[in-house]
């Protein structure tokens, strides 16, 4: 943090107090990060064009961040927490019948980050430039832990290993990641209705196997050894 950031003003101004005044300047420095990391890049993006976006002269950015990496911080660290909410909210309101809740996290997931494009940008794209990618990892696996949750609650009488649920968590959040970012780059030309429909089929298929024995430790290597005999 450099010396102009410890530097915030403490007088009122035109009736707004010092506090409010700057947490009004880190907001619109936070809507820039999130326009310009997540349209232009964080590679291509410095202070000036931030402040420029935000209606800011340069000497209030530090006011509120030591550089560029710390406001990517924390616009990411922002998308996320709205999304996981807006997530959470999404399935405690479903039924808990069938793949319901499965669906409605799935469907508010992808929806929610296809619907922005630079939302999707910084969750996937730009945090390995903006040296942020254990913020990412953290983030996703925060994701799966509510997908563990959420499978696990819905048959609370039967509880497969805890490995094998995390598994699953992973393989339903590296799923949705992947059908994404190709999706947002054209590989993948499927509605984004039918999407949900078929990530919702593929992860209610996968827990269904793992709530009736298909998949457990040995399974895998059953599979390999009738091949093998074959």
């Amino acid at each position: 943090m450099t010396g102009d950031a410890k530097r915030r003003p403490v007088r009122p101004y035109g009736g707004v107090g010092a506090a409010d005044r700057v947490a009004a300047r880190r907001s619109k420095l936070l809507d820039a990060g999130l326009e310009l990391f997540g349209t232009r890049g964080y590679a291509v993006t410095g202070v000036k064009d931030l402040c420029r976006a935000a209606g800011l002269t340069d000497r209030y950015f530090y006011e509120s961040f030591g550089g560029t990496k710390e406001l990517f911080a924390a616009v990411f660290d922002k998308v996320i927490d709205e999304l996981f909410a807006e997530v959470a909210v999404a399935v405690d309101a479903e039924q808990a019948e069938g793949t319901r809740k499965l669906r409605a996290g799935i469907g508010t997931f992808l929806m929610a980050l296809g619907e922005d494009p630079r939302t999707l940008r910084i969750v996937f794209v730009e945090p390995t430039g903006a040296g942020a990618e254990h913020r990412m990892r953290e983030a996703l696996w925060r994701f799966a832990r509510l997908v563990a949750a959420t499978a696990t609650d819905a048959r609370p009488e039967t509880r497969p290993p805890t490995e094998l649920v995390d598994i699953y968590a992973l393989s339903v959040v590296g799923m949705l990641e992947r059908v994404l970012v190709e999706k947002q780059g054209g590989r993948l030309d499927v509605p984004m209705a039918e999407l949900v429909d078929y990530c919702t089929a593929f992860a209610g298929a996968s827990l269904g196997a793992l709530y009736t024995g298909r998949i457990t430790k040995q399974s895998g290597r059953h599979e390999v050894s009738s091949r093998a005999t074959e």
